[in-house]
């Protein structure tokens, strides 16, 4: 007998009561089924990392249900955390027919489902962070029973402030009930440990990752939304998620859109909008068989609005994660896989949109290396205290919860000092502390268990105050900075409106060009040696290209502008002359360049310039909602974890620059990067 059917029949066995309802009108197990199945049935946490639509879900829910149905279990036995409400419709409507089946009650918890009954708990429930959060607050007699714990799409989560939310959320948990098992699901990881950082002693299971992405792109001009929707229609596409990432430019696409057959059907969709605006926007888009909704990164994390047919995106993303959540909206598979449409302003943006893809395809993220995000424990402090509101808390008790994702008790203790000393926690008995009653009551009404920050991520249009002339729009804004070839420096910057006024500086001359695209990117800074290779494919890993032009060095970089701007802004504090190019090149005196070796600012003068630009950075950095909450060397603090200075320092110092002459490094952009960046 064939290995294979050998193994389907095994596997198929030991699943006595789940199989019919999970796996009958399948016919056979999936690869990652067939390898998750046995180790779950034996007890083991485990990470399971397979392509969508892969069976994931059923790899994990039919050995857990059936190891708890085994043991005889009752009560509610499973919370699933899925990162959105979108999602856990989603499985709910995966999961309600085979659970039934089997005589098991699902539930949902959720914004749209907000009421549970302890007295009538399901034995599976669906959830999301922030209702786990509030959960946990309320009833926390219900996760006695609990016996295991399965989080969804786990690369939305992890490492950003939600994830260590969750984090959090489990150790709290397993104060309550220490025996639970854990089990972590996703598409996508660069990091195969990520299930440690939630589960101890997790395993781990990983199947063939390469994403079917079909991709199309196109050079956006002053009617780009015409050939789009040619584009659209072509593929009978009815309905589309267009992403900007601007709030200004998701509005003007309302109009630009109304095309036929879309005309009438085509709204926006961004935080500056109330919810009632942006909910009924949601049912519209869920009810319609045809529209466009035009949208910033508040749509990336999943709202739901039904079947998307493609995801458009004006100018390329963030980053590799940024693209796979963005085109991960267009939940309706195609016969080729995810359908997106990328609209590019120059070569250098086709170039990002490429390598993203790329790397999508690969299942190489390029995500920054995990670190703690400090901004969470000011929340979850005080969503413990409030869970502990009538025996109150102490430093000790919140010192061990906190200890697995900070691990030095002194920065906890500093935080806890700093909230009392606010007034947020207030001491009743000595040792003991209580939520301030003005925040209880805040608590109460719910408003403090998401850690989703409104950002908006946004370009910046360029206005010269000397003549009124508009410059271009940029990412992610520093006090000085290089567009269009020349050096500028901020003079105002108007937030709501995102718009930057800036004056010119003589630091770079108008005849020096090297790139001159305007999308900068907030990439992680690994992500250079993937651009310098499809730029400069003849250097080696680790060496960059730099020309001497007029007595000053211009050192290729590619960091992109958060980390580019933040390394000549340091610079220029360690008294050394330097400009940013636009997050691509580095102008500083040829001095500074020796022995190949890239100019490094002094290591403490970064966190100085990280101060300066505190709030600035909050919003590209993703800080999660509770940033502020933080006092001020915290903030500077949670910046350099989040941006990983201590990784970029030693990325950089490990650098070997390659002389070459400006005309050479010209001519290579010229050659892999049509227009150099410029409109082609």
């Amino acid at each position: 007998m064939d290995e294979t059917v050998k193994e389907q029949r095994a596997v198929r066995a030991a699943l006595v009561r789940t199989y019919p309802a999970f796996f009958a009108r399948f016919g056979r197990l999936t690869e990652v089924q067939l390898l998750a199945i046995p180790r779950i049935l034996a007890g083991e946490n485990l990470v399971i990392i397979s392509p969508a639509a892969s069976g994931k879900t059923e790899a994990v829910v039919a050995p857990v249900v059936e190891r708890l149905l085994a043991e005889g279990r009752t009560g509610m036995a499973v919370l699933y955390v899925s990162p959105t409400r979108a999602l856990v419709n989603d499985l709910y409507r995966r999961l309600v027919e085979p659970m039934e089946y089997l005589g098991l009650k699902v539930e949902r918890k959720t914004g749209d489902h907000p009421q549970i009954d302890e007295r009538r708990l399901p034995f599976m429930l669906l959830t999301t962070p922030e209702s786990f959060d509030s959960l946990l607050c309320r009833h926390t007699g219900i996760f006695r029973t609990l016996a295991a714990v399965i989080l969804d799409e786990i690369h939305l989560l992890d490492n950003t402030p939600r994830g260590d939310q969750l984090r959090i959320l489990l150790e709290r948990l397993r104060l309550i009930n220490p025996d639970i098992k854990g089990y972590a699901l996703s598409a996508t990881i660069d990091d195969i440990q990520i299930g440690r950082r939630y589960f101890p002693e997790s395993g781990v299971v990983q199947v063939g990752n390469r994403r079917e992405i079909n991709a199309e792109l196109l050079k956006g001009g002053k009617d780009w939304p015409v050939p789009v929707v040619e584009l659209l229609k072509k593929r009978g596409c009815h309905k589309v998620l267009c992403f900007f990432n601007a709030r200004s430019l998701a509005e003007s696409g309302v109009r630009l859109f109304d095309l036929p057959p879309f005309s009438g059907k085509v709204w926006v969709h961004h935080a500056s909008l109330t919810r009632q605006v942006r909910e009924e926007v949601e049912a519209k888009m869920n009810r319609e068989r045809t529209g466009i909704l035009c949208c910033t990164s508040t749509l990336e994390l999943g709202i739901d609005i039904g079947d998307v047919d493609a995801v458009v995106l004006f100018r390329p993303p963030f980053n590799v994660s940024s693209l796979l959540q963005r085109i991960g909206r267009g939940n309706r598979r195609l016969q080729n896989g995810l359908y997106m449409i990328g609209v590019y302003l120059d070569g250098w943006e086709r170039l990002l949109f490429e390598t993203f893809i790329d790397c999508a395809r690969e299942g190489r993220l390029f995500d920054r290396r995990y670190t703690p995000c400090l901004s969470v424990l000011p929340q979850q402090i005080i969503s413990y205290c409030f869970q502990r509101r009538r025996i109150g808390t102490t430093v000790d008790k919140v010192r061990q919860i906190f200890q697995p994702l900070v691990g030095n008790s002194a920065v906890v203790e500093r935080l806890f000092l700093h909230l009392v000393q606010q007034g947020q926690l207030v001491e009743r008995r000595a040792g003991v502390y209580f939520l301030a009653p003005t925040l209880e009551r805040g608590v109460e009404s719910g408003k403090i268990h998401s850690n989703i920050q409104e950002k908006s991520f946004g370009q910046y249009q360029v206005l010269d105050v000397t003549s009124g002339q508009e410059i271009g729009t940029v990412f992610f804004v520093l006090n000085r900075f290089v567009l269009a070839g020349r050096s500028w420096e901020t003079v105002e910057r108007r937030e709501k409106d995102k718009v930057l006024l800036v004056k010119p500086l003589q630091a770079v001359s108008l005849s020096t060009r090297v790139f001159e695209g305007t999308g900068t990117g907030g990439y992680y800074y690994q992500m250079a040696e993937v651009l310098k290779s499809r730029i400069f494919p003849g250097l080696k890993q680790g060496e960059f290209p730099y020309f001497i032009e007029g007595g000053e060095a211009y050192i290729v970089h590619l960091l992109g502008a958060t980390y580019g701007g933040l390394v000549a802004e340091a610079l220029e504090k360690n008294g050394i002359q330097a400009v940013d190019m636009e997050g691509k090149v580095l102008v500083c005196p040829k001095e500074r360049v020796g022995e190949g070796r890239f100019p490094l600012p002094d290591y403490g003068v970064i966190r100085e310039a990280i101060s300066d630009n505190i709030f600035r950075l909050e919003d590209g950095l993703g800080s999660g909602a509770f940033f502020r909450y933080l006092p001020d060397d915290l903030q500077v603090e949670d910046h350099f974890l989040t941006l990983d200075i201590d990784g970029l320092f030693s990325f950089l110092d490990g650098l070997r620059l390659v002389r070459m002459s400006a005309d050479a490094v010209r001519a290579q952009i010229a050659e892999h990067l049509p227009g150099g960046g410029g409109n082609e």
